[in-house]
């Protein structure tokens, strides 16, 4: 089967399955629910008619086209930046769905969708999309809120069957983030590792924590697996995993990591 029928054909079963788009990109597919989160399937960043940022060019084509997709019922973006928040994309997928984000991140990016496909998003208040339960939390990239101390950047905690998943598009640890971290178990957690220097700064790229970071926020929670991601899609603002990995073998030998690369499909 391919990526595209996968994306597109009802679950066989009833398990949960989780397939990679790169970057931070996912779709979450339970019976008849399709969820996607940060799905950037289009080249807007760097293309001269959408960011013309000629540093950001993918390294691999798009694992589905977004006229391509047949079926979904809802969209999570953590924030406004062109390759989580695509509008390219947005506006592109057929089928009418849900937009999840906040009102921020949304008046921060030029997608052009109809009112009622927008739902804001607040932290801490409980969403429920069909048998998905999903809390946002603040997401530091680097601030908190916007400049009126709103929500800005998410992540999101989602809960299905029992199964707890945790998906950090952009940011970087702030104080309290552990604590509220804690309050919870994690089957799956999903979190960058590209991490941020002065030179990246410096044109304009803000950064998100390290591998050494999240090896280390790793050990000081309860998480079955880490799943690095926001590594792969920009040879410019990337990370090779090993180094992770090596982090994690240094700081938390007993976690368990698995690299979910484009195209790689899971069923927990």
């Amino acid at each position: 089967m391919t990526f595209k029928e996968w994306l597109n054909n009802p679950s066989l079963d009833q398990n949960l399955s989780i397939g990679c788009l790169g970057q931070s990109g996912y779709v979450l597919k339970k019976n008849e629910t399709t969820i996607l989160i940060d799905p950037y399937l289009t080249d807007y960043v760097s293309h001269p008619d959408g960011l013309n940022d000629p540093k950001m060019k993918r390294q691999f084509p798009p694992v589905i086209s977004p006229s391509e997709i047949q079926t979904v019922d809802a969209i999570l973006c953590t924030h406004a930046h062109g390759d989580h928040m695509d509008p390219w994309t947005l506006e592109s997928i057929k089928p009418r769905y849900k937009l999840y984000c906040t009102e921020a991140a949304f008046n921060n990016n030029p997608v052009n969708l109809d009112a009622d496909q927008l739902i804001w998003v607040d932290w801490e208040k409980p969403i429920a999309i069909n048998e998905f339960s999903i809390t946002a939390i603040p997401a530091a990239h680097y601030n908190q809120s916007d400049p009126e101390g709103k929500p800005d950047c998410v992540s999101f905690i989602i809960s299905v069957d029992n199964i707890n998943l945790f998906y950090w598009g952009d940011g970087i640890p702030y104080e309290g983030l552990i604590e509220r971290l804690s309050q919870n178990q994690y089957d799956l957690f999903f979190a960058p590792i590209n991490g941020r220097d002065w030179f990246r700064e410096k044109n304009g790229i803000i950064g998100n924590l390290n591998s050494r970071e999240l090896a280390k926020i790793c050990s000081e929670l309860k998480i079955a697996t880490v799943i690095p991601n926001h590594f792969d899609l920009f040879e410019y603002n990337s990370e090779i995993p090993a180094h992770f990995i090596n982090y994690v073998d240094q700081i938390n030998p007993n976690q368990k990591v698995k690299i979910l690369n484009h195209k790689n499909i899971m069923t927990i």
